[in-house]
């Protein structure tokens, strides 16, 4: 298979994973109405859109699968529930268009993952050993069990302090 998509609560091998990567192959993670976090549902934190792209990172996948992006429930403007999915499982944006505070967050997740992985290529390249040791240590955090006792909030909170102060090969 050329682009794998696991759920949250699977992990690749790792030796799967660094196999899949020399074959050129995407491996991605999803979640849907199953998992109660992290997810897209309109009553949990808007960070766990965040952190998503942290995990991403972290677990060394190529992205993340978001099994709906606009499948609306009769009136999501005024009621997000979906029969019996829970709310705003169906959708991250609204008719119109217009965006939601979930995507927005998803959005910042995945830049925050386009910059963690900048900052780990530029440090793998100059042999900054301290620094990429640094990142790898703040993305050890991000494990999925941990949501059920640290919120996704105070993880990426906690997290970007420490990546805020680095810079982008380009922004020197």
């Amino acid at each position: 298979m050329d682009d794998y998509c696991i759920a949250s609560r699977e992990q690749f091998p790792e030796e799967v994973l660094t196999k899949r990567k020399s074959q050129g192959k995407l491996s991605t993670w999803y979640t849907c109405c199953t998992e109660a976090y992290p997810n897209g549902f309109t009553f949990l934190p808007p960070d766990e859109h965040v952190w998503m792209g942290w995990y991403t990172a972290a677990t060394g996948m190529d992205g993340y699968l978001r099994w709906a992006f606009n499948s609306w429930p009769k009136d999501p403007l005024h009621d997000s529930r979906f029969t019996a999915w829970p709310a705003g499982d169906t959708y991250q944006v609204y008719p119109g268009p217009l965006s939601s505070i979930r995507f927005e967050k998803l959005i910042e997740g995945i830049q925050d993952h386009e910059k963690i992985r900048i900052l780990k290529r530029e440090y793998e390249h100059s042999k900054r050993t301290a620094e990429l040791n640094m990142l790898e240590a703040v993305l050890k955090g991000f494990d999925i069990q941990k949501l059920s006792s640290i919120s996704a909030e105070e993880m990426v909170a906690d997290a970007k302090k420490i990546i805020s102060h680095q810079t982008l090969p380009d922004e020197r």
